[in-house]
């Protein structure tokens, strides 16, 4: 059960829901188009705890690797599921005047599909489930009363793909991701990537 007052959940459920359904719905003459590696770099604004009550940095940073097999459809449907890893650091607040501001650090392992519609530019909608890890880095593992814990991750995002060769690609994306635990942090990453097919 969600601990959090936050419509995150119904939304991420929902986004996740819709993205299976259209993959049930697509036609089965698919044919593997290859592996694909995915490198994403991005910049973070923490959404929840608050970053003035918990003396947070409203921004971070991270990154995420995925691997997938990209299928192509007839009609430009693009599919990959794929799994994953992700590292979100969010930043101290002002350490100058409250000694437990420190950093946290989120790790997450995923697993989701995307799915996009085109060729040489493709819009695609995306989402994961999986598990997330918050750490804190001073003694007590403590930052203004939140902890170092773990729970269910979600997260879903829209992103574009420019082929800019027959084996990569780049664009950018946009994400909101919902980490279930205490003081539940929610963020929005905005970045960008390469994908490579093989």
């Amino acid at each position: 059960m969600f601990r959090s007052r936050s419509s995150a959940p119904r939304v991420l459920s929902v986004a996740l829901a819709s993205a299976c359904a259209a993959v049930s719905l697509v036609p089965r003459d698919a044919h593997a188009s290859g592996f694909d590696l995915g490198i994403d770099g991005d910049a973070n604004a923490l959404l929840s705890p608050s970053p003035n009550q918990n003396n947070l940095s409203t921004m971070g940073g991270g990154f995420k690797l995925r691997f997938g097999d990209h299928l192509r459809f007839r009609g430009g449907l693009n599919l990959t599921p794929e799994v994953g890893y992700a590292f979100d650091h969010v930043f101290a607040g002002d350490t100058a005047n409250n000694a437990n501001a420190v950093p946290e650090n989120m790790n997450r392992f995923f697993a989701g599909v995307r799915l996009g519609v085109g060729r040489n530019v493709v819009p695609t909608i995306y989402g994961h489930i999986g598990y997330g890890f918050r750490s804190v880095s001073n003694s007590d593992g403590s930052n203004a009363g939140i902890k170092g814990d773990n729970g269910l991750a979600l997260d879903t995002g829209i992103a574009v793909e420019f082929r800019i060769a027959r084996h990569l690609s780049i664009g950018p994306h946009v994400e909101f991701v919902y980490v279930d635990v205490p003081n539940a942090p929610e963020w929005l990453t905005f970045g960008g990537h390469l994908d490579f097919l093989f």
